[in-house]
C-alpha cells in the first residue's frame, strides 16, 4: 500500500489541557479503496508532566514503538495510520484498518517481545472514514 507520509501538527485542548493533534494528509487511495473501513484507535496512558504532556523519555519510547507498528501494519496491508493526539496523559493513535483482529494479531506480534504495555484498543465501523474527515476539515483546510 502506497500512503502518503505527509502530515500537518495542530496545537488543541482537551479538557483545558494542552493537546497536540497530528494527522496524515493525502490519504485517498486507501480512503477510496473500500478496503480499511474499520477505525480502530490504540490508547496508550503514560504518565507525563505537569502539563500532562510525556516526557521526553516517554516521547521516545511511544515514538519507537509506534513506527515499528505502523510499519508492521501498513506492509501487511492491515491498516493505515491516519492520525495521533497527544495529551492530557494519554496518546491516542488512529488507524483506518481491515479489521479489528487482524489489527489485533499484528500488536500481539510487533509487541511481543516487551513487556505487557498500557495499551488500549478499541474499533467501529466508520467506512466513509467519517472521523478522519472531521479531522482534516477541523486542523488541515485552511479557510
Amino acid at each position: 500500500m502506497q500512503a502518503s507520509n505527509e502530515w500537518f501538527v495542530a496545537d488543541a485542548e482537551n479538557e483545558g489541557k494542552p493537546l497536540i493533534v497530528r494527522g496524515r494528509l493525502f490519504l485517498d487511495t486507501p480512503r477510496q479503496s473500500g478496503r480499511f473501513a474499520t477505525r480502530i484507535a490504540l490508547v496508550w496512558q503514560y504518565k507525563g508532566d505537569s502539563k500532562g504532556m510525556p516526557t521526553d523519555k516517554e516521547t521516545q519510547g511511544l515514538d519507537l514503538l509506534n513506527e515499528q507498528l505502523r510499519q508492521a501494519l501498513e506492509a501487511d496491508e492491515v491498516a493505515v495510520l491516519t492520525a495521533i493526539f497527544i495529551g492530557n496523559r494519554t496518546a491516542r493513535y488512529e488507524y483506518y484498518g481491515t479489521s479489528a483482529e487482524a489489527f489485533g494479531q499484528v500488536v500481539e506480534q510487533t509487541f511481543a517481545a516487551y513487556p505487557p504495555l498500557p495499551v488500549q484498543i478499541g474499533a467501529e465501523s466508520d467506512p466513509q472514514w467519517s472521523r478522519y474527515i472531521e479531522m482534516i476539515e477541523q486542523f488541515a483546510i485552511q479557510s
